[in-house]
């Protein structure tokens, strides 16, 4: 009895005792001692991801846990996407707030501000390491990078030596020195600079190429190749070193050879996605889409798990107008996390190729609630209030995207466009100056500092940069056409006409040459002969909406309603959303007296077919021309509630509304819906503008007006407008030119007796 007993008391005692094991491995501190280690081990081999995974699990179990903390943020480091970086920060930030003495975690939290153009939040980094440990070389040179961000050179050049005199072997530090005597103009110092780092290691990659980017930027071109060329050398597979070449042979045009030293790297790393990559962006930027496109779809074979290669393979796909081939990849990334940064990124983009603008806005905005420094994001939520033509809104945005990103060029040259829509030369040059430096390919940046020199009347400077324009794109108007209205400028007729000749010559359905030339001959008195000009244009383009709408106007100037009315009808058979003929078609049953014909025709297409656009268009049209505004009203409704983004009825509902005392907020949205389809568009264009006018938002106003009066120089309502609109930013003189031609074209337009009451008070 004793003996079983003594063997039960046994048995309950190793169950316990396994019990006991058991439950010690399901504590939560042994739940963190497993996941930590598994964390650990990941990120030894190098596998990021799942290391994030476990040290995720580890600070959920316990928040306060300051060295996961910072753990996760190293392994986020690793990982090097623009997402895992925000996240990075996020933990570091973290990781101070539990343990302000974690010294590395300051230290790599302060190199992020400085990559974030905070510079004196880097520098609070600095200070606190640097009260407990007064000779940290990292702490120094991080106050002093500090310091040279805020060009407070002095102050940045005293800590870096101080670094220096701890650690003299340290050649960053020596790089670092050299940038900064660089950036003060003294290339002696910087040259010893890195002299004094080559002696320490005459091998050293980063010596070697910042004395080959000295070279370069002191015009030592062949010594610039050469340093490359031994950096290359001495680590034949750094794909770093390739691309700092191959950029090199670019900005020299020397293509042949960068596209070689790329084709070369792709060849020693055949099974790496990075090099296809970088191949695919150079194809990019030498305009070479098929090219890059083949790159890019080889990185996502080569590894398809790669996001880096995912992500160029949609940007392409989205730059180049491919919008169905991106969505499906974006949604891919939509399903598995609507969160997702880059997911929210494209989808924002596909929404905005959709005019679906207010959408793309709230994605934007909630990818920048979770990443403020995401400097695409910022530059495509500018993009987007471009769309709804809320400039102030879109310079903001784009402004933080070159804040976040200075090297953006399609950002300075989104905001070199927006200063030179708001009447600021000065401020549109100095953008498009740093986009073209850059990409000095850069046709769209070179257009606009061209047209901002015309606006400053530096017409040397605005032929110069034209032709050059010319030069390089000999099969594009662009160039002959800016020299046109270069040589108008300086009031060479002739030599105009030959420059926009050679424009429309080149691209037979370019409308703004041809609009220019017509404009010449109604000055000079040559009416027909501008007529007959654009009739043989139609020859060459005879599927050309706006040029049967420009000879059906020229056939109005001489009374021909008949010829104008079949010209009118042929652009809106060819274009049923282009609003300019429905305008002019109207005006030609008015000249011809035949209103109450066209209403019935009009009704009798409606009997057949009650939703057919056209008809309902000109019957709102006829309505609102015999005062009958409720009855246009609803026509135009009617439109709308068929097509919510007809371009036509939406534009005459806004003018209607805003000149009846509607809801001038209705009138807006219609208006910026209009424009949204048709940014082309005078008509458009004159009324948006004249409803931020009645909105007292005169500079947009203006910057509107103008652009409808360059497009219809005859029209005296558009003059009339942007001269209202004029007086009121105190540009008196402008305003009595405008006044004076809105009263020269006709002195019975509405609004003239404003018009001239306004001139008296001015």
């Amino acid at each position: 009895m004793h003996y079983r007993l003594w063997i039960f008391q046994a048995v309950v005692c190793v169950v316990m005792a396994l019990s006991v094991d058991s439950c010690n491995w399901s504590t939560p501190e042994a739940k963190k001692a497993g996941h930590r280690e598994r964390g650990a081990a990941y990120f030894e081999k190098g596998q990021y991801q799942e290391a994030i995974i476990e040290y995720r699990n580890v600070v959920q179990l316990d928040p306060q846990d300051a060295q996961t903390h910072y753990q996760l943020a190293l392994a986020y480091l690793k990982l090097g996407s623009v997402q895992s970086v925000y996240q990075a920060f996020d933990e570091l930030t973290r990781t101070v707030e539990l343990d302000k003495t974690n010294q590395d975690a300051q230290l790599k939290l302060g190199e992020l501000f400085i990559l974030g153009h905070e510079p004196a939040k880097a520098r609070e980094r600095a200070e606190i390491v640097l009260v407990s440990a007064p000779q940290n070389t990292d702490g120094l040179i991080l106050r002093g990078r500090s310091f040279i961000n805020e060009r407070k050179y002095k102050e940045g050049i005293a800590d870096l030596k101080k670094a220096l005199d701890l650690d003299p072997k340290n050649i960053q530090t020596y790089i670092d020195l050299a940038r900064v005597y660089f950036t003060m103009n003294d290339r002696t110092a910087a040259e010893g600079a890195l002299n004094q780092a080559l002696s320490i290691n005459p091998r050293s990659l980063d010596v070697l190429l910042a004395f080959a980017d000295f070279h370069d930027s002191t015009g030592q071109s062949e010594r610039a190749e050469t340093r490359y060329t031994q950096a290359l050398e001495t680590d034949p597979d750094n794909e770093a070193v390739s691309l700092r070449l191959a950029s090199y042979y670019q900005r020299h045009t020397k293509l042949v050879e960068a596209e070689a030293t790329l084709q070369q790297l792709a060849s020693r790393k055949p099974q790496g996605d990075t090099p296809q990559i970088y191949l695919g962006d150079y194809y990019t930027a030498t305009g070479q889409p098929a090219k890059a496109l083949t790159s890019y779809r080889r990185a996502t074979e080569i590894a398809p798990s790669s996001t880096m290669a995912r992500d160029k393979l949609i940007a392409h796909y989205l730059d180049t107008g491919k919008v169905a081939d991106a969505a499906p990849l974006v949604n891919a990334i939509r399903e598995k996390d609507k969160h997702d940064l880059m997911g929210q990124f494209f989808d924002a983009r596909i929404k905005l190729t959709q005019a679906k603008t207010d959408e793309a806005i709230t994605l934007l905005q909630d990818a920048l609630k979770s990443n403020p420094q995401f400097s695409g994001a910022h530059y495509f939520l500018g993009i987007a209030y471009l769309q709804k033509q809320q400039l102030p809104q879109a310079r903001a945005a784009i402004t933080d995207a070159i804040k976040f990103n200075p090297q953006f060029g399609e950002a300075h040259t989104a905001l070199a466009q927006i200063h030179l829509t708001e009447g600021s030369p000065d401020l549109a040059l100095e953008q498009a100056q740093a986009a073209i430096q850059l990409n000095p390919r850069n046709v769209q940046a070179a257009t606009i500092a061209g047209t901002a020199y015309l606006h400053k009347r530096d017409l040397p400077k605005s032929r110069k940069m034209f032709e050059a324009i010319a030069q390089a794109l000999p099969a594009e108007p662009i160039g002959p056409y800016n020299l046109g209205l270069v040589a108008q400028a300086e009031k060479n007729d002739a030599k105009a006409l030959a420059y926009f000749e050679d424009a429309v010559a080149k691209r037979p359905t370019a409308i703004d040459p041809i609009l220019q030339i017509v404009s010449i001959k109604n000055a000079q008195g040559k009416i027909l002969e501008a007529r007959e000009r654009v009739i043989r244009q139609l020859e060459l383009a005879p599927k050309s909406p706006p040029l049967h709408n420009l000879v059906g106007q020229l056939w109005l100037t001489t009374k021909d309603s008949a010829q104008a009315e079949k010209a009118f009808k042929t652009a809106i058979e060819l274009d049923s959303s282009f609003l300019a003929p429905y305008l002019n078609l109207a005006r030609s049953y008015y000249q011809a007296g035949k209103v109450d014909h066209a209403i019935t025709e009009y009704e009798t297409v409606l009997a057949k077919n009650p939703n057919a656009s056209d008809a309902l268009m000109m019957l709102g049209i006829i309505h609102n021309g015999r005062n009958e505004h409720e009855k246009a009203r609803e026509r135009y409704e009617h439109i709308l509630k068929l097509n919510s983004r007809f371009a036509p009825a939406a534009n005459n509902l806004a003018w209607l509304i805003a000149e009846q005392g509607g809801n001038l907020d209705v009138a807006l949205a219609y208006a910026q819906t209009a424009r949204e389809q048709r940014t082309e568009d005078p008509n458009v264009a004159d009324t948006l503008g004249w409803i931020y006018y009645k909105k007292n938002t005169y500079l947009l106003a203006v910057s509107l007006l103008k652009e409808a009066t360059d497009k219809l120089p005859n029209e005296p309502l558009a003059h009339y407008h942007l001269g209202m609109a004029q007086a009121k930013t105190n540009d008196a003189t402008a305003a009595k030119h405008s006044l004076q031609t809105a009263l020269r074209l006709s002195a019975h337009f509405p609004g003239a007796d404003e018009a001239r009451t306004t001139m008296e008070r001015l």
